[in-house]
């Protein structure tokens, strides 16, 4: 049995499954909670910028799969966050300049992966782990525009 056949086998069993999205959710909390306490009290910029920036990239990714408006305030706050974070990585040291911005924007984050369903999220995680790992990184252009498919 080759792998690819496990991994559907793996998603028709309803308990694998629900044990699957469990990770998922215990995996973005975990992130969310890294991110807002660094946000609110951490002085350290390189893992504010990685947990947030990992953070606004899942949901704007998992928001657009679960066809969620780009035009929406939070998608915009979303927006707004993914700048400020571009800015504190150019400009280390100015977090209180930003810290509104990115923590309004990881409230906003909570409530549109709160209408994104799963499988969205856990799909968004695994494309920003491989955006991370490629030559080019992640970017401010792939959190704040939407993927145009042919």
């Amino acid at each position: 049995m080759n792998r690819r056949t496990r991994y559907a086998n793996l998603l028709r069993n309803p308990v694998a499954a629900a044990l699957m999205k469990r990770q998922i959710v215990t995996d973005l909390r975990s992130l969310q909670t890294d991110a807002q306490l660094h946000a609110l009290i951490g002085a350290n910029d390189s893992k504010l910028i990685d947990n947030a920036g990992r953070l606004a990239y899942i949901t704007a990714d998992a928001a657009r799969a679960c066809k969620l408006p780009d035009t929406s305030p939070d998608m915009r706050i979303v927006a707004g966050m993914a700048h400020a974070l571009a800015d504190l990585a150019n400009h280390h040291g100015d977090r209180y300049l930003h810290r509104l911005a990115i923590q309004s924007g990881l409230l906003a984050c909570e409530r549109l992966l709160a209408e994104c369903s799963p499988w969205a999220i856990g799909t968004a995680a695994l494309k920003v782990d491989e955006l991370i790992n490629s030559a080019a990184g992640l970017t401010l252009h792939d959190i704040t525009q939407p993927k145009v498919t042919a």
